[in-house]
């Protein structure tokens, strides 16, 4: 039974499942646009309080802020989180599911919400196909014979596109989903800390890079100078020069640099 129709969103309820199904059709052309579609889905998830919610993404494009997405996670998913109409599914994720949509980086946004503003221990679940994520929240389980145990992850190059952008296809165990993305989150991540940060790291001297390439695993200061050969004094005085170079001020923002060595 369909719900609401708005100008971007749709929502659906289906009362057998208590299941409230959530379809982006067409992408929010500003931050205001589709604030208000979520409010619409507040309201509507308060005044029926389904025991499960799908989101469909595949039509959504829209990149989030960073206020906004402190904003979905104050306004829309703690108070839903907080009503507690939503159920838990057997393996302890709260029954949300997100299906992904054809824009990885649009996508990565959703999951960020929930990974790194939220304060409220809201969990909800990412698939790649709405059969899925129906699935998963009816219980059921697709693996047979535990051949989807196999993660076999491949990466293709498939030539230059008409924007002269490279194109790479990447294919994996659709039961891997969750850890694919988060990999390709990570590679995303790096990339743009690496491109923000090569300068800074390309002021080191050899030394210091060496340094910094032990302290990133994990030795300490007196294992760091037995491995260079060097004094205790001479490895304090590197460490300080990394700290003032990179303009960091503690040992985790140092590890961000690791991804120089790999």
């Amino acid at each position: 039974m369909e719900v609401y129709l708005g100008p971007y969103l749709a929502i659906k309820f289906e009362e057998k499942t208590s299941r409230l199904i959530s379809t982006w059709k067409s992408n929010p052309p500003n931050d205001l646009a589709y604030r208000k579609e979520l409010i619409e889905h507040l309201h509507i998830a308060k005044n029926i309080k389904p025991c499960q919610i799908i989101w469909l993404l595949e039509n959504l494009a829209f990149k989030v802020d960073d206020v906004t997405k402190q904003w979905v996670d104050e306004n829309i998913s703690e108070p839903i989180f907080r009503a507690g109409f939503v159920g838990k599914n057997r393996d302890g994720f709260d029954q949300v599911a997100f299906v992904v949509g054809k824009d990885v980086l649009a996508y990565l946004e959703i999951m960020n919400i929930f990974q790194e503003n939220s304060s409220i221990g809201f969990v909800p679940k990412y698939f790649a196909t709405e059969k899925e994520a129906i699935n998963w929240l009816n219980e059921e389980s697709e693996d047979k014979d535990g051949k989807a145990d196999n993660h076999s992850l491949s990466v293709n190059f498939k030539g230059i596109d008409d924007n002269g952008k490279v194109v790479f296809e990447l294919k994996s165990q659709a039961s891997k989903f969750n850890s694919t993305v988060n990999l390709f989150k990570t590679i995303v991540e790096q990339n743009s800390f690496m491109k923000n940060n090569v300068d800074k790291y390309s002021s080191l001297t050899k030394r210091e890079k060496e340094t910094l390439k032990f302290i990133v695993i994990g030795y300490p200061n007196q294992k760091i100078a037995v491995e260079m050969n060097i004094s205790l004094h001479t490895i304090r005085t590197h460490r300080n020069r990394i700290w003032k170079k990179l303009g960091i001020t503690h040992i985790r923002d140092c590890l961000k640099y690791e991804c120089f060595f790999n």
